[in-house]
């Protein structure tokens, strides 16, 4: 008798409502993808990810409470074989995408990617692959960085605007109540997100960016 595969049990977590209904509407038509929970934020995800106990989990990066890649990070901790898929509104750097891979995320996605293109990347990755989605560069250099610090988490937002003022690490940590580890964590996702080698760079940044819009 040939054996029943195993269903891919599916945890979803995206904050826009429409996006994710839109979403389950394809997925759900696969007969072996069942759907085990589903939260619009990353602190409720990992308060059911035990219970639910997924073997992918999708995930957004800019989260409102938080940004996707350090939901990933505890995600995996707790449940080190849950394979992630990560769904980015904005373009990926080749920095930014080596944090998202060394964090043992499986796949990178646009949100802007064909939903059928989504649901093999899922299968892709519950079979132990990485994937890494096409990115096309419509956006100048300038704008392209702005978009990037968008969609940064409100943390990191906050991190950069202490850096770009050159408070030291030690300040920062204490002001934000974390420890000087962490702070150098949210530093180094800072600079590759936004593709920055030096700290001029983003200074600079974060002084054009504040003169022509609020921070």
């Amino acid at each position: 008798m040939t054996p029943v595969p195993k269903k891919l049990r599916l945890y979803l977590t995206l904050g826009q409502r429409l996006f994710r209904d839109s979403l389950l509407f394809h997925l759900l038509l696969q007969e072996d993808i069942d759907l085990v929970g589903e939260s619009d934020t990353g602190t409720e995800t990992l308060k059911r990810l035990a219970a639910a106990d997924p073997s992918v989990l999708i995930i957004e990066e800019n989260l409102r409470d938080n940004d996707g890649l350090t939901i990933a990070e505890q995600a995996l901790s707790l449940h080190p074989t849950l394979s992630i898929l990560l769904i980015s509104e904005t373009t990926v750097s080749a920095g930014r995408l080596a944090i998202y891979l060394d964090a043992g995320i499986r796949a990178v996605v646009s949100k802007q990617q064909a939903m059928q293109e989504l649901v093999k990347t899922l299968y892709y990755i519950r079979n132990g692959q990485v994937y890494v989605g096409a990115w096309q560069r419509q956006d100048t250099e300038a704008s392209a960085v702005a978009r990037a610090f968008d969609a940064l988490s409100g943390r990191e937002r906050e991190v950069a605007q202490l850096i770009a003022h050159r408070v030291c690490i030690k300040d920062i940590a204490d002001q934000l109540g974390v420890s000087c580890k962490t702070v150098h964590s949210y530093k180094d996702r800072i600079f590759a997100k936004l593709g920055f080698e030096r700290l001029p760079e983003l200074i600079l940044f974060m002084k054009r960016h504040r003169n022509g819009a609020a921070v």
